[in-house]
């Protein structure tokens, strides 16, 4: 794998047209072609037949520079579309003013205590499909209520995860998905690693002389640096998150051997636990304080098992009020997205207020120009 720089200053664009005449809607991309090129080499390589495939569709990359996070707020004095790095809040003892920067939202799932990451997504959506938008007065909204989205079956959103090397360089760690069905939304993640054995294995393969290594040894045998019973639980009256399990830390490495290991084949790590504790605590990957590792320094997704079930514990919570899970605060709005994706919204950024001002947001041209916006209404 080469090494490369998530350069964040690239030239961006919109959707891009089709040939003089052609009748087919314009394709859309949300970065430019440069970037685009940029995000696809950040693909791991896999042996699984699902992710390749996955790879070859039409990928629609995202990042918080075309797709700025953005939460509503339509029951309040200041109505509109707001961005989450704004505090509208009044009281000054209050830090953030709305849910969508603290635990469990603030951060991809497991990386809100990490610094050294970055993250990019992408979706896929089914030919010929649409997400469908509607309004609907929600609990203590005014007329005509919150933007509610629904994106069609077959949909797929993935999220590409980056760990930074010393050198500034960036290396993928893992990649999630989660794919809509007519009954709900399926996930996955793909990791070089999903046990011990396995890495242990890829490091007997690159490095030949790992018993001279005590760090590699420790790793080889399968013992952690340390290893401790961690909760973890969103600090509110409404629970969203709570539980216990192990985090096992691996111990430091050096960097040229961490770029190997990440440039190993990845695989699905649906529902597989990392190790088992005698006392049957279970984690499902592990973690590190190492500044450059298989995984981010201070990395908690090993206490969030891979499945659907345990994802939507927290994408359960798109469009919720804030008061719904501390109402004796003074924050506003609704959790960020719609449908159980947080990353993805309907607006053209230019409607975000970044003063807390609200007002009237238009939706994304270049969704409706592609196809994939319509307005649903009830028949």
């Amino acid at each position: 794998m080469l090494q490369r720089c998530l350069i964040v200053s690239l030239a961006l664009c919109g959707g891009l047209g089709t040939a003089a005449g052609a009748e087919e809607k314009p394709r859309l991309r949300l970065v430019s072609e440069k970037r685009h090129e940029l995000y696809l080499s950040f693909w791991p390589k896999s042996h699984d037949a699902w992710l390749n495939a996955l790879k070859k569709k039409d990928l629609i990359f995202y990042d918080e520079e075309v797709m700025p996070p953005a939460y509503q707020d339509w029951s309040g004095a200041l109505r509109g579309v707001h961005s989450p790095s704004y505090n509208i809040s009044a009281v000054r003892s209050e830090p953030i003013g709305n849910a969508n920067r603290e635990f469990p939202w603030g951060a991809p799932a497991g990386l809100h205590e990490s610094r050294n990451f970055k993250a990019f997504r992408f979706v896929v959506f089914p030919p010929d499909k649409a997400i469908r938008w509607w309004r609907q007065r929600l609990a203590d909204d005014v007329s005509p209520g919150t933007f509610i989205w629904e994106y069609p079956a077959g949909t797929t959103f993935g999220e590409v995860l980056l760990v930074t090397d010393p050198d500034g360089y960036d290396w993928t760690f893992e990649l999630r998905t989660r794919t809509r069905t007519e009954k709900g939304w399926t996930m996955n993640a793909f990791r070089p690693f999903t046990t011990p054995a396995e890495l242990a294995a890829r490091i007997k393969q690159l490095e030949p002389k790992w018993r001279e290594r005590p760090e590699l040894v420790k790793i080889v045998n399968g013992q952690a640096e340390r290893e401790e019973k961690r909760r973890l639980v969103n600090p509110h009256d409404l629970i969203t998150i709570d539980t216990t399990g192990l985090a096992t830390y691996l111990p430091a490495i050096d960097a040229a051997l961490v770029r190997k290991l990440l440039d190993t084949p990845f695989k699905s790590a649906l529902g597989q636990a990392w190790k088992q504790s005698a006392d049957g605590l279970e984690a499902f990957a592990p973690t590190t304080t190492a500044e450059f590792h298989i995984v981010p320094k201070n990395y908690a997704g090993g206490l969030i098992e891979v499945s659907s079930q345990s994802c939507m514990r927290c994408h359960d919570s798109t469009l919720k009020h804030a008061r719904d899970f501390q109402p004796f605060r003074d924050w506003y709005g609704r959790v960020r997205g719609s449908d159980n994706i947080f990353s993805f919204h309907i607006f053209e950024p230019s409607s975000i207020s970044y003063n807390g001002f609200g007002g009237e947001p238009t939706l994304r041209r270049a969704l409706i120009d592609a196809g994939l916006l319509k307005h649903w209404r009830e028949e």
